[in-house]
């Protein structure tokens, strides 16, 4: 199995199977809306509150995953989530449209999938060897792509063939999947933090532990950039999660398996770029990849309003895939290097946070955009964001030194540059830059008026 062990791949196949449901319900979902609503306006109104309350529950997340096994909290948000997809489909077969309801019935499943988020990147160097962890990411990328483009398929026929309802009904056993291949992980996933005295309540070592990791993610300051500028990304990719929908439904009239085709284009270009970047980083330093992938994804989103048959679309998706999987996994990988093992999931959990916060903005104002500029100036100026924004990676202090980092290197980036940051996380208090300041200042006044993960 690649050196990568049975949990590894254990772990991988429930996700997989999860992954494939996920991109059903998600078809099932956005179309079910369009059909019942015929606005893209509603479709946001249903997403962009489960994506504000992932963003914010995934930070608050991030500390029980530093406590508790990883493996057990895997298995108990897959059961949660299968609970409120199996609702959903109850409101389907009962031919009951209720948007409040859904709004509410989806911010619960979001909660379980907030919980997922906190210890999906930090369960897997539990899995694996330090020496295979850059391989296990390659392979989480490779993986998940071929589930969403299995997913994407699956999903177009299925909504196609069997209706809304029994997209959701897969989605909910693959749910039932996963969390057994969660329970049958024999690693042991608790992770190795620091325990403090048995006299500290609960609430105040989840207190105390998050605090850490905030204050610790304030001193990294390459880290919090880079987390700044994903941001600025996810806030331009994530109208693309109402554009295409509305594209394929409303604005072409066509059936569900063409939306089902271009999100398994994405994906295919994301697994295409997952087998073909080892070559690509022998030949280029990989934060030139990185930023070229950047630059890709720009194009790809600019080139969609300018095809119009239906080949064409698909095309510019792969590459819009192709893109997104250079610019993630190397990324992916030195971050999984360098943070230690204690503070993985307060500080995924956190950048998460971070990531995730401008996304509810973004498909908020997708339907304004749409309806005041059009279709095609929405896709030239989202694209055209994404082009200009992506270099600015390259003027960050030390970007390049970790993501050209050997494994060996990466392992003592952050100790190397940050001396005492994490010895020091239990005093003083994170002064962040001035610069930075009113970044996040706006960030927090907008996160209340609102998924593609660029970090």
């Amino acid at each position: 199995m690649n050196n990568l062990g049975r949990d590894f791949w254990l772990f991988r196949f429930g996700q997989f199977i999860s992954i494939i449901g996920d991109a059903c319900s998600n078809i099932a979902l956005a179309w079910w809306i369009l059909e019942k609503t015929g606005s893209a306006a509603k479709m946001s109104a249903v997403l962009a509150p489960a994506m504000l309350v992932q963003a914010l529950l995934t930070p608050l997340a991030g500390p029980i995953g530093d406590r508790f096994p990883r493996k057990r909290l895997v298995f108990v948000s897959d059961l949660w989530r299968m609970t409120f997809t199996l609702a959903l489909a109850g409101m389907v077969f009962l031919d009951f449209f209720n948007l409040p309801l859904l709004i509410v019935l989806y911010l619960l499943l979001s909660v379980g999938t907030a919980i997922f988020n906190s210890v999906s990147d930090s369960i897997v160097p539990q899995l694996v060897t330090t020496e295979n962890l850059p391989k296990a990411v390659r392979q989480t990328q490779a993986v998940s792509s071929a589930g969403r483009v299995a997913g994407g398929i699956a999903g177009g026929l299925i909504v196609t063939l069997l209706g809304v309802g029994g997209a959701f009904l897969l989605d909910a056993a693959s749910f039932l999947v996963s969390a057994l291949a969660a329970a049958l992980i024999r690693a042991d996933t608790l992770p190795a933090a620091e325990r403090l005295p048995s006299a500290d309540s609960a609430l105040r070592q989840w207190a105390r532990e998050f605090s850490m990791g905030v204050r610790t993610l304030c001193r990294l300051r390459l880290i919090l950039w880079m987390s700044l500028v994903a941001m600025g990304l996810n806030l331009l990719l994530s109208p693309i999660e109402i554009i295409l929908p509305v594209l394929v439904k409303q604005q072409r009239g066509l059936p569900p398996w063409f939306y089902g085709g271009l999100v398994s284009s994405v994906s295919l270009g994301s697994i295409i770029g997952a087998l073909l970047l080892g070559r690509i980083c022998r030949r280029f330093a990989p934060d030139k990849v990185m930023i070229a992938g950047g630059l890709l994804v720009g194009v790809g989103i600019m080139g969609m309003g300018w095809v119009p048959t239906v080949t064409l679309p698909m095309i510019m998706m792969l590459l819009i895939g192709f893109g997104m999987s250079i610019f993630n996994t190397p990324l992916s990988s030195a971050l999984a290097l360098c943070v230690p093992d204690a503070y993985r999931s307060r500080l995924s959990s956190i950048r998460f946070f971070l990531y995730m916060s401008a996304i509810p903005l973004g498909m908020a104002m997708a339907g304004g955009m749409i309806s005041s500029f059009g279709l095609l100036p929405t896709l030239v100026a989202l694209g055209g964001g994404i082009i200009v924004l992506s270099p600015v990676l390259l003027a960050l202090p030390l970007f390049s030194d970790l993501i050209n980092a050997s494994p060996e290197q990466a392992r003592t980036f952050l100790h190397r540059h940050y001396p005492g940051v994490f010895e020091e996380e239990s005093s003083g208090s994170c002064e962040m830059p001035a610069a930075i300041r009113p970044a996040i200042h706006d960030m927090m006044a907008h996160r209340s008026s609102s998924p593609l993960d660029t970090g």
